[in-house]
């Protein structure tokens, strides 16, 4: 069982990819955007982050460049409706394990918790 962290503005896909990570068996953590996603991964320090793109506050590139600042090594799943080459590009130069499109089917979104775990 992993402790994973999902950061959506959505409250509907942050029900929806819990409730599928509860199934499997890991430990859940939830935030809103990317301020509070910092947040959590200092207090519950997450095996693995899934997290948006576009949130209000600070986006899930913002938030993985603190990240990146903070010399965080805990992988980051992307799930984003944005398909545009140029921010597939930007979060892999960010260093993202994998960018999944919303919503991510149970096979994609597992396979991806698995092998970014392993």
């Amino acid at each position: 069982m992993a402790k994973i962290l999902v950061v959506d503005d959505s409250a509907f896909q942050r029900k929806n990819i819990i409730s599928k990570l509860v199934n499997a068996e890991h430990e859940v953590f939830a935030a809103g955007d990317g301020l509070e996603g910092l947040a959590a991964v200092e207090e519950h320090q997450p095996d693995l982050i899934l997290s948006d793109l576009l949130m209000p506050n600070m986006d899930g590139f913002q938030m993985i460049e603190e990240l990146n600042k903070k010399g965080s090594k805990t992988p980051v799943v992307v799930l984003s409706a944005d398909i545009q080459s140029s921010s597939h590009d930007r979060v892999m130069e960010l260093g993202v394990f994998a960018k999944l499109d919303k919503p991510p089917t149970l096979e994609a979104l597992l396979d991806a918790v698995d092998k970014a775990l392993s």
